[in-house]
């Protein structure tokens, strides 16, 4: 066999190849997606749920209508994963609250993390009162789209861990979005995201 013959064989053989390639990479990240996309269709059912029913409902507890959660739509790309730069002794910070008290918290880590093409950092801070971490945050659609005095993150955090899963699909708004009646600490300063975080809840109409 000529070796021109024998290189055209070898070229056809490595474009097929690249193309079961393409087309298994394209098979799969859909399935995987949609699976996230279902999760989170899930996730906030469950809620709408606990927000019409339940009895620790803030709308059942102040006798409110539910009219339902407002979100944004499902972005994978607004789940990212943030490096944890643990502090010691943190700062103490006093937030305001949305009833004019005080809370207190305790700076125990700074998570940095790119979203977006942006690179960010956020406070993550921790309860005095009960222990619980706390990650409230403005951004960019603060008092536009979303709730003026900021929205609150869940993360599942264990001192020591270097890494945490933030997804802001999950953002939420305190309960002194929907009703009167509850005491919800502002975000402090520095959590400030500078970008339009155009993900989970939306103001509550």
């Amino acid at each position: 066999m000529k070796p021109t013959k024998v290189l055209t064989y070898i070229v056809i053989a490595a474009v097929i190849l690249i193309a079961v390639f393409s087309l298994f990479d394209a098979g799969e990240s859909p399935e995987v997606e949609s699976n996230y996309i279902e999760e989170m269709k899930a996730f906030r059912h469950q809620k709408d749920s606990f927000m019409r029913n339940d009895e620790k409902s803030p709308f059942i507890e102040q006798n409110v209508a539910f009219n339902g959660l407002n979100y944004f739509d499902v972005a994978e790309s607004f789940k990212v994963k943030a490096s944890v730069e643990a502090i010691s002794d943190g700062k103490i910070y006093e937030l305001q609250t949305s009833d004019d008290k005080i809370k207190t918290f305790q700076a125990v880590a700074i998570l940095h993390f790119d979203i977006v093409g942006s690179h960010q950092d956020l406070t993550l801070l921790q309860s005095a009162e009960d222990g619980h971490f706390f990650l409230p945050f403005y951004d960019e659609t603060s008092a536009i789209t979303t709730y003026g005095a900021g929205r609150y993150l869940e993360v599942d955090y264990k001192k020591g861990q270097p890494q945490v899963v933030l997804d802001f699909n999950k953002a939420y708004n305190p309960y002194c979005a929907y009703t009167e009646g509850y005491s919800c600490p502002v975000p402090p300063p520095e959590n400030n995201i500078s970008i339009s975080i155009n993900a989970g809840e939306k103001n509550y109409e």
